[in-house]
């Protein structure tokens, strides 16, 4: 009897501990996944930099061309150079809406694995509360510690 005991209250304590440890893993997962969402957001912010600043370059290089051959910044000149510019923003702006998004996902990732760690966590905790009640049931029954009066004794009554 004793080892059943045993057993049970082992059972309760480690689903507590499994709880407790699922709940832990699930808030480092939780933060490195928030960690690297920032870093996709900050390289993305970078790399469209790059962009719009070798957009920039290329179309100061367009006007000087344009100059060096006699040509005048007017006209189809002019709207070449606007649109490498143009093109240059659009890039730089695609990149950064990825790393928008894809900061946005691992946040949203990020949050539902802490709701499965806080759910791992309670369920732990209920499911090693049942197994203390069982236990103290199962004690108070084999003890016969329980408070439930019964039976008539010559004539009385508990």
């Amino acid at each position: 009897m004793s080892l059943l005991l045993a057993g049970m209250a082992i059972s309760a304590v480690g689903s507590i501990f499994s709880g407790v440890s699922s709940h832990i893993s699930a808030q480092q997962a939780a933060t490195d996944m928030r960690a690297e969402g920032e870093i996709v957001f900050r390289e993305s912010m970078r790399t469209a930099t790059i962009i719009e600043e070798e957009g920039r370059k290329f179309a100061a290089g367009q006007s000087l061309q344009y100059i060096g051959s006699g040509v005048q910044l007017t006209g189809s000149a002019l709207i070449t150079i606007a649109q490498t510019k143009k093109y240059a923003a659009t890039e730089a702006q695609a990149v950064r809406d990825k790393g928008v998004a894809g900061k946005g996902l691992m946040d949203r990732t990020a949050a539902r694995k802490e709701n499965e760690g806080r759910a791992s966590l309670i369920s732990g905790i209920f499911g090693g509360v049942s197994g203390f009640a069982s236990l103290m049931g199962t004690s108070k029954a084999k003890t016969g510690t329980s408070k439930v009066k019964t039976g008539i004794v010559a004539g009385k009554t508990d």
